[in-house]
């Protein structure tokens, strides 16, 4: 399908930095440009402090410079797509693995996604204080979301980025990210409160947000996952294929 993997990761991984840095922006984070990609940070120890997409070489003062901006620990996302000149630099600097990730990836253009289901929609002006803290329940395996204080909330103000909510019984039971860039659509933060799972909501949640995707004319859509979970096997079932592997280094 894609002959050229590299290309591929850098087309997909630009997407993916350029999306976050404009939910770092709209939610009042600092941002430095490292990479072709850039470092966001949030607020101390917060868990969105990382620096992402980066594509071109970095020097080692550059390196130690979006350390300082970080603070510890500095997380790096990085991808095939990365220059193979940082990995030696990485060693050097003491850095270790923290996670892996999976990319998945499904041409829009290949089939029609079938229209949303009624019970999903994107979330209206002022539901972003329902939004956040459904997903946010979801992800803590909670289902009482009203009294909850998300540790980050997406703004969904943002450009081109909306939120999808899932609803059982006009009871909101789930939700997920859209984010568009450059004919790339971005899905993630999918979560679903754990007494509405095995009912199918996540993948209606996908096929919404492909369906609004190919409105707007994009011809890619990604999303990330944690190898072997749920949300794997959901975005499998909705034609999604592993694109690559994706990992994330640490320095304490």
């Amino acid at each position: 399908m894609f002959h050229d993997l590299t290309c591929l990761a850098r087309r997909l991984e630009r997407a993916q930095a350029l999306q976050n840095e404009r939910l770092n922006q709209a939610a009042g984070g600092r941002s430095r440009p490292v990479g072709g990609g850039f470092a966001h940070f949030r607020g101390e120890a917060h868990p969105l402090n990382q620096a992402l997409g980066l594509l071109e070489p970095i020097t080692e003062p550059e390196l130690e410079g979006v350390e300082a901006f970080l603070g510890a620990p500095t997380v790096l996302e990085l991808s095939p797509g990365a220059d193979p000149s940082l990995w030696p630099l990485l060693a050097r600097r003491g850095y270790r693995l923290h996670q892996f990730q999976q990319l998945w990836l499904k041409p829009l253009a290949e089939a029609t996604v079938p229209p949303s289901p009624p019970a999903v929609r994107i979330a209206r002006a002022g539901e972003a204080f329902l939004y956040n803290r459904v997903v946010c329940a979801g992800f803590l395996e909670r289902d009482a979301w009203r009294d909850l204080e998300p540790p980050f909330e997406v703004p969904l103000e943002a450009l081109d980025v909306w939120g999808f909510l899932a609803f059982v019984d006009e009871e909101p039971a789930g939700g997920g990210m859209l984010g568009i860039v450059d004919g790339v659509a971005l899905l993630s933060g999918d979560a679903v409160l754990p007494r509405f799972r095995g009912r199918g909501l996540q993948k209606a949640l996908i096929r919404a947000r492909l369906a609004h995707a190919r409105e707007r004319g994009c011809d890619l859509a990604c999303a990330s996952t944690a190898p072997g979970t749920a949300s794997q096997r959901s975005y499998e079932a909705s034609g999604f294929r592993a694109a690559y592997p994706k990992v994330e280094m640490a320095r304490d």
